[in-house]
């Protein structure tokens, strides 16, 4: 048995194995899927010239990261360690933005030349001429490291927050 896996049993139910990998592969699949509806919305209401509406990626993200941390506390243990929960963070980054780079990369294959033409203003492109491949390696570049930068954030926030037990009250002061 892996030594990050834990026992999950849930009453009526026979036991079953929790793990990180499971949790972030089902997380980020379940993210990747937000993340395309919000990108299918962007293009249906011609929000894809707005650096605003493409910054909103970044908090799917991080919204999907944090609930899976918080999944993974409940369905496991209130004590998560500094470097499976980092783990973590790094499977379900991946499990996302893979799929939704392949995504990418198909949708501007397809699209017409004129949308992807308006990309170019993007900083990674600096005007050069944009392929559906150039966006799709931006687009994993920017995921990757934007997932990783969230779970080392979120894991220096919640190390000394998992520590505390079902229950307890923080000591102010």
């Amino acid at each position: 048995m892996i030594a990050d896996q834990k026992i999950l049993t849930i009453p009526g139910s026979s036991a079953s194995e929790v793990s990180t990998e499971k949790i972030g592969l089902k997380a980020g699949l379940i993210i990747c899927t937000s993340l395309i509806t919000y990108f299918m919305i962007m293009k249906y209401l011609n929000f894809m010239h707005s650096p605003v509406a493409w910054a909103l990626n970044f908090i799917i993200l991080f919204t999907g990261i944090i609930l899976t941390y918080r999944y993974y506390r409940s369905a496991t243990k209130l004590n998560v360690d500094y470097f499976p929960g980092l783990v973590l963070g790094c499977i379900t980054t991946a499990a996302t933005v893979l799929p939704f780079t392949l995504f990418v990369f198909i949708f501007f294959s397809l699209a017409d030349q004129l949308l992807l033409s308006s990309l170019k203003d993007n900083v990674l492109f600096m005007g050069e001429q944009i392929t559906p491949l150039r966006a799709a390696v931006a687009t994993f570049v920017e995921g990757i490291s934007s997932g990783v930068i969230i779970s080392f954030i979120l894991m220096q926030y919640y190390k000394s927050g998992f520590r505390r037990k079902r229950g307890e009250r923080r000591m102010h002061g």
